[in-house]
């Protein structure tokens, strides 16, 4: 179900994920992407230029010139030998979004000369929470990703495993016997016999 979006909604909303994702707005240094309807944003390893339009046709009219502004603004205030003169990412929000425009839209975002693009669209963002969705290739990993990249094969086995109806118990009972190099169907009879 949509929320009925509107463009202050997108901007303020993108605004607050990518602060919380440890972005810095650099308005200061930079009043002509501190509008309505931009902001410019820098974190240790990239330049993030987040530009929302009102509709869709805007959006595909005019990325080209925000695309050199931004790629202006990198050029002239980030040495060539700092990490961050390639990774640019210029952030393209809209509300709206009109089926027979599908297709540009995509050319857009695949279009991946001079800077990396981000899109959202009223069909990928329908509510505040797909804005964070959207973004997240820009944020850091969060908790859950960073257990889930200590958890071994081994930890996720058993529930993996009870989705196709195999007890969660009976695979764990089996992982931990062979961490524990003992015998499987020792601890498979075990188990039984603890039931």
């Amino acid at each position: 179900m949509s929320e009925n979006l509107t463009s202050t909604d997108l901007i303020a909303t993108a605004s607050d994920v990518l602060t919380r994702g440890g972005y810095q707005r650099i308005a200061d240094r930079f009043p002509e992407w501190d509008t309505t309807s931009s902001r410019l944003f820098e974190d240790s390893y990239n330049v993030v230029g987040l530009v929302v339009f009102d509709t869709c046709d805007e959006l595909l009219r005019t990325w080209a010139d925000v695309q050199g502004r931004l790629v202006d603004v990198i050029s002239r205030n980030v040495g060539q030998g700092e990490a961050k003169s390639w990774d640019g990412y210029l952030i393209l929000l809209t509300p709206g979004l009109s089926p027979s425009e599908e297709t540009s839209v995509e050319d857009v975002r695949y279009n991946t000369t001079r800077l990396r693009k981000i899109i959202g669209t009223g069909e990928d963002i329908r509510s505040m929470a797909d804005v964070e969705r959207v973004l997240r290739p820009l944020l850091p990993l969060g908790s859950d990703a960073a257990k889930l990249a200590r958890a071994t094969v081994l930890d996720l086995l058993p529930k993996l495993l009870a989705i196709s109806g195999i007890p969660e118990s009976t695979t764990k009972s089996l992982v931990d016997a062979f961490r524990e190099q003992a015998p499987l169907l020792e601890s498979l009879h075990k188990l039984r016999s603890d039931q």
